[in-house]
């Protein structure tokens, strides 16, 4: 027999791609041109090959005209073969181009209340919604003979070499990464150039999955 364990009065979070109120929003379909699982929930779409028929992921030189808006989250999405639900190519999808919808963030955004909301053009986030206007980098844990490898040191050491860097220096740092005295890392760029499509980040977001609310329109 089933039970109830859980009685928290906790607004659930949404998905990547739900709508978030009733905010009057417009959708339009569009059909995916991209490979099977490239194209996601939450992302912004650009337009696609046959413009007003079809969508793809955003890349570097995408113009504000040519985004189409926010993939939308499909609940009846079969899952594939290994149980992840991902969008195949030439499927239909919703975009929303005015409303309120959970964007997924890039990694190193840092949501903020009416911040704009800018979309990345390169990189494993392409699509993704992130804080940051311009090119962002983090520091990683490496070995000491990667290629621009650094050794962290002390913030006293006074005169740091070329091949060091001070503790307090290494930020930000990768997701899940704690810089200690003795490490070596490498500074690794997430993405280059960002988008400002006119989207604000809402006023609830849910960085432990990596999604936001995104007010487009």
């Amino acid at each position: 027999m089933a039970a109830q364990m859980n009685y928290s009065f906790d607004t659930p979070k949404g998905v990547a791609g739900g709508k978030v109120d009733l905010a009057y929003d417009e959708v339009v379909t569009r059909q995916n041109e991209e490979a099977d699982g490239k194209l996601k929930f939450g992302m912004a779409a650009a337009v696609g090959t046959s413009a007003g028929s079809t969508v793809k992921v955003p890349v570097t030189g995408t113009t504000k005209a040519k985004i189409e808006g926010v993939v939308l989250h499909a609940a009846n999405t079969e899952q594939d073969m290994s149980g992840k639900v991902i969008l195949k190519k030439d499927v239909s999808v919703g975009i929303m181009r005015r409303g309120h919808v959970w964007g997924r963030l890039a990694g190193g955004a840092v949501p903020s209340y009416s911040g704009i909301a800018y979309v990345v053009l390169d990189g494993k986030d392409a699509g993704c919604f992130t804080s940051n206007s311009a090119a962002y980098s983090v520091y990683e844990k490496c070995e000491s003979t990667d290629s621009g490898a650094k050794q962290v040191v002390a913030d006293s050491t006074e005169s740091p070499t070329a091949s060091q860097v001070k503790l307090s220096d290494v930020a930000p740092v990768a997701s899940g990464y704690a810089p200690a005295v003795g490490d070596y890392v490498v500074s690794k760029q997430l993405h280059g150039a960002t988008l400002d499509i006119g989207a604000k980040f809402g006023n609830a977001s849910d960085t432990d999955n990596g999604i936001a609310v995104i007010e487009l329109g």
